[in-house]
Order: C-alpha cells, then structure tokens, then sequence
C-alpha cells in the first residue's frame, strides 16, 4: 500500500510538549491505520454493510472503526482486520531497541535508518519494495561468492590443498561460510586475523608451550592467511 502523504504536516514540529508530540503521535497512528484498512476492505470488493454483516455488527460500527477521528479498540481492530484475512503488526521502540509484539513470526519488523528511505524515494519504490529488492539482491551475490569459495577450496590449487589439511572435522562448506565472513569485515587487519583465526581452528592452542615448534606453525598459518585472504579478495572483487 502507498501511503498518502500525511507526513508531511505530521512531521512538522509544532510544539515541544510532551502532551501536543504524543497527540500527534495518535493522529498519525489513526490516519495510518484507518486508510490501511479501507483500503484492504475495499480490495476484498466488501462495502461497509457487508464486512459489518460478516462481523455480526451494525454498519456505523464499521464505519467508526474506519474514521481517524474516533477512539479505536485494539480488541475491535484485529477483530476487524481478521475478518479480512489481514494482521496487525506491532512493535515498540525504546532507542535503539526494537520489540516485536506481534505473532507473525513470517514477516520481522525492523528500524530502517532515513537513508534507505531516502535512496527508496529516489528510485521511486516504498521502502518496503526497496529493502525487499536489496536483499534479494544481496542473497543471489551472497550465494555466489560461497559458491566460488567452496570451488576454490575444492580445487588444486596449492593454497586451497594447504588449507584442506587443516579442515580437521570441518567440512569445506562450513569454511567457505566462515571465510565468506571473513569478507565482510572492513579493515584488512581485521581481515587477515580472522582467516588466520580460521585456519588455526584445529591447532592445538591449548598448549602452554611456546616453544620453537609452535612459534613456526604460527608463521606458518600467517603466509597462508595472507596467500588466502589474496585468493579470497580476488574472487571477491
């Protein structure tokens, strides 16, 4: 659904008030909502009088529920949306903190920051369609990479045969996943520590030994994080 552009005045600072925000608040909240359900109950091909027959209530009833300027029962709402085949999703947002109270565990609500609203309207979507588009997007390139990464761990090249003797119990589906994290980091520092942390997962570090044996294995495993982590950036690229 394409909201209607009530936000425009909605937004506009009035007041510092706590009882004028939260009264904006409210007024949002019923425009928002009573639209929704119009709409849905008009795509339904449903008048007034026949969702009011379905629910078992009077006509005006229905038309209460839809008015923005009367008081609403949440009771009544859902009772209402239901009727429809539709849901309510709910949640509250305390800073940075967001809690989902509503049971439809299919769909997650999340804080979306201005920016992606604002690339959403250049592009001319909603900013569901936007972030649906974007990670659809990311998923095919996510499962392109982990499958480069698991052909190159498969392959003969003489990194990848390194890299396959330290599997141990691993599987090389399970690396390429931990290597395809690896990726993500920003700081290439932080990139070759976490390969290396990848590889020596099957070394013995419980040894308190810092003996000559072990201080080699150690440069051992950083050549081959570096000579991986320039595989790894190259199938990336």
């Amino acid at each position: 659904m394409k909201k209607p552009n009530f936000q425009a005045w909605l937004q506009q600072k009035v007041s510092d008030e706590p009882e004028v925000i939260l009264a904006g608040k409210l007024e949002y909240l019923r425009l928002y909502l009573t639209d929704a359900m119009r709409e849905i109950r008009n795509k339904a091909g449903l008048t007034q009088a026949q969702l009011a027959q379905k629910l078992g209530v009077k006509q005006a009833a229905v038309s209460k529920l839809e008015s923005a300027l009367k008081e609403h029962e949440l009771e009544s709402v859902l009772h209402y949306l239901h009727a429809l085949g539709a849901d309510l999703l709910v949640a509250v947002k305390q800073g940075d903190d967001l809690y989902q109270a509503s049971d439809n565990e299919g769909v997650l609500l999340v804080d979306v920051p201005d920016v992606v609203a604002q690339k959403a309207l250049a592009a001319n979507m909603s900013v569901r369609e936007y972030v649906r588009v974007a990670v659809e997007k990311f998923s095919h390139e996510d499962d392109g990479l982990r499958t480069a990464l698991v052909k190159l761990l498969e392959s003969d090249d003489s990194v990848a045969v390194k890299v396959r003797e330290r599997l141990g119990s691993r599987t090389i589906q399970e690396v390429a996943v931990e290597l395809e994290k690896c990726l993500s980091l920003v700081k290439e520092e932080d990139r070759l520590f976490s390969v290396k942390n990848v590889l020596a997962a099957n070394v013995r570090s419980g040894e308190s030994n810092r003996g000559t044996s072990y201080e080699i294995d150690e440069i051992e495993l950083l050549d081959l994080a570096e000579e991986l982590l320039a595989k790894l950036v190259e199938i990336s690229a």
